[in-house]
């Protein structure tokens, strides 16, 4: 038995992550970066969304970047960006990238001109 309390936030902050993501560590989608930002789609009127996505979709009522979206929530990252790609998905949200994002080296250039630098 642990002495935090029943009800403390020390003690929901160690489960509640992965509850909330349902047990997920990567997000579906690709294309959410620290500075993509999002938006939501305001045609549609979230269905029973669960808390934490509602709170996520309110808080992209104007455009506004992922790393915005996970400062304002409270949320870590990596659960901000699931919860995010979950909502981008269900059509509730999209996405736009940067110019700069378009243009960047994919993962496995970037994997690559390692490699040969450490050859050398």
């Amino acid at each position: 038995m642990s002495g935090v309390p029943p009800g403390d936030p020390g003690e929901s902050s160690l489960i509640r992550p992965y509850s909330v993501t349902g047990g997920r560590t990567r997000p579906s989608r690709s294309d959410l970066a620290l500075t993509s930002q999002v938006v939501a789609v305001p045609s549609l009127d979230p269905v029973e969304l669960d808390p934490e996505p509602a709170l996520l979709l309110s808080l992209c009522v104007r455009p506004v970047s992922v790393a915005e979206v996970a400062s304002r929530s409270g949320f870590a990252l990596g659960v901000v960006r699931i919860l995010l790609a979950d909502l981008l998905d269900q059509g509730y949200a999209v996405v736009h990238g940067s110019e700069w994002e378009k243009r960047r080296p994919d993962a496995a250039t970037l994997r690559s001109v390692l490699e040969r630098i450490r050859a050398l």
